[in-house]
């Protein structure tokens, strides 16, 4: 392998798809046709095939898949896409953001030709074969949870007729996509070192598996998929659960995998959906709602956190679970932002860049600090995003495993370190505080309670409420501001100040539909089909 090669590392990949012309988009709305093929010249060497595999990287989760927190009941957004989602206005005019056959395309041209490569290493090409299938079987993955019933191309199609056609089951897909995963798990190795780290592992694939599992209903599958990495014993949680989702968490013990960003080549956006304007120069594209921010524990574990004998109405956030601060900011949080020394405090009532209702204000009054780099002042940032981590392999065991026989200790033990990573009370600790026993039905409430304050602000609540069947109860009505009718007594009213805000509606939300559940296929693909290609039953 050359040194360029080595050189190689995942944060390259989209610039290397713009020179080579392929896959080079700011979102996954790529739909090139499954006609196009790659040049014939192109598989001389190992190089070649290191490339296209590395390539591959692109179509998974990158600092984008942050706006699905938009789509739940954990964020607001002025995204008008993100936006029409979350408030349940969708249609199939705008439905098209996952529907690509780009990756399959790109899969099947690497599994014809690979072979083709004079005198490749045995073990390289295994390697790389298993990388590729991780990528396919995860955008396999990502369309069967959205759009269910989908065309299941699993070849090489170079005649745009041979494209159109019919809807393949979601449960067969997901079989061909298990198959792929244990197949690349076979095959990858346990990690990397040097330019190599951000490759698909063994891990990865594990971890893949137990989400698949998971959104599956397949409890007994996805525990077994969940503990065959935690019996890897290589991962463990990362000390600090506001510097992992820094680069100090990059490539860490917790992170399982991610998509890599660095200052020369490519930067992530983060700072510029996620950030407060007046502290982080960052455009509050997305914020938590306030109904998230009322969702987490006081530091002793008291739910709701009212209940806190510590509770002060003028002091609301403060006393709280400590996951809060590290993934939110609130009115009156002191934080020091390096680049701005002089601007340290979040007030949304009264600084011109994040005011409530400003061109770059906050829609509900808080924004993001979980992810928002905190290092290098560029318009956006390098820190990775982590798609796959140690943490939500726990709270997937710890699910699974209840479903499947109830809450026993091994699952307990699984949320007891969620918990004492985040400096909060036990699971038995926390339920004794609010005079609950622990059951099967209790232990589900209070996992997937933890599921969305561990995981709020990397995009996976929305699939976990179109899974749980939960849309209508948390995605219906009226979506309010901060309530700061009592006045947040570390805001200074000061030089005509206020220090108050009255709990006012934003927008109101309509999941009042099972069609919601599902996305309908999008009208342009179905229109440059034959008649083969029908729209999802629901939304016809």
């Amino acid at each position: 392998m050359s040194n360029n090669i080595k050189k190689l590392t995942i944060v390259w990949s989209a610039l290397i798809s713009c020179f080579l012309g392929i896959g080079c988009k700011k979102d996954l709305l790529n739909q090139n046709p499954l006609n196009q093929i790659t040049d014939a010249t192109y598989w001389q060497s190992s190089d070649d095939a290191v490339m296209f595999a590395t390539r591959m990287y692109t179509y998974m989760p990158q600092d984008n898949f942050v706006y699905y927190e938009g789509m739940s009941d954990n964020g607001i957004t002025n995204d008008p896409t993100t936006r029409r989602f979350g408030n349940s206005t969708q249609d199939p005019t705008i439905s098209s953001k996952e529907w690509s056959y780009e990756p399959m395309r790109q899969a099947y041209s690497f599994f014809a030709n690979v072979d083709k490569v004079p005198g490749m290493d045995a073990t390289l090409k295994a390697r790389l074969t298993a990388e590729v299938k991780f990528v396919l079987a995860y955008r396999y993955f990502i369309m069967v949870t959205l759009y269910g019933d989908i065309p299941f191309v699993n070849s090489l199609i170079t005649d745009p007729n041979a494209a159109d056609l019919p809807k393949t089951s979601k449960a067969d897909i997901t079989k061909s996509v298990i198959q792929w995963l244990d197949e690349a798990a076979a095959n990858l190795p346990v990690s990397y070192t040097g330019a190599d780290q951000g490759r698909a592992t063994k891990g990865a694939a594990l971890a893949l598996k137990a989400r698949v599992y998971l959104y599956s209903g397949q409890f007994v599958e996805a525990a077994a998929a969940a503990k065959a990495v935690m019996d890897m014993n290589i991962y463990k949680l990362y000390p600090d659960y506001y510097a992992f989702f820094q680069k100090d968490g990059d490539y860490s013990s917790e992170d399982i995998w991610s998509f890599g960003y660095t200052l020369s080549v490519r930067q992530n956006s983060l700072r510029d959906i996620l950030g407060s304007q007046a502290l982080m120069n960052g455009r509050n594209i997305l914020d938590p709602t306030a109904e998230l921010v009322t969702d987490y524990e006081s530091k002793n574990g008291y739910y709701p956190y009212t209940k806190d004998p510590a509770y002060v109405a003028t002091d609301p956030f403060n006393n709280r679970d400590p996951r809060l601060r590290a993934s939110i900011l609130c009115p009156g949080d002191i934080f020091p932002y390096p680049q701005f020394p002089n601007i340290n405090q979040y007030d949304p009532f009264n600084n011109a860049g994040d005011r409530i209702g400003g061109d770059l204000g906050s829609r509900s009054g808080f924004s993001w600090a979980k992810n928002v780099d905190h290092y290098d002042y560029v318009r956006s940032g390098t820190n990775n995003w982590k798609a796959f981590r140690y943490g939500e392999v726990l709270l997937n065991y710890a699910e699974a495993q209840n479903e499947t026989g109830g809450p026993s200790a091994d699952v307990i033990a699984a949320v007891d370190q969620i918990r004492t990573r985040a400096k909060m009370p036990t699971v038995a600790q926390t339920f004794a505080i609010n005079g609950q026993t622990v059951s099967q039905s209790t232990m589900r409430t209070f996992i997937r309670h933890e599921r969305r304050i561990e995981l709020a602000g990397e995009g996976l609540r929305y699939f976990d409420l179109i899974r749980w069947k939960i849309g209508e109860q948390v995605m219906q009505g009226p979506i309010y501001t901060v309530d700061a009718s009592a006045g947040i007594a570390a805001i200074s009213t000061a030089n005509g100040h206020i220090n108050k805000y009255p709990k006012t509606v934003i927008e109101t939300r309509y999941f009042n539909n099972p069609k919601f559940y599902v996305w309908p296929i999008p009208q342009s693909a179905i229109d440059a089909s034959k008649g083969i290609l029908t729209q999802n039953p629901l939304w016809k």
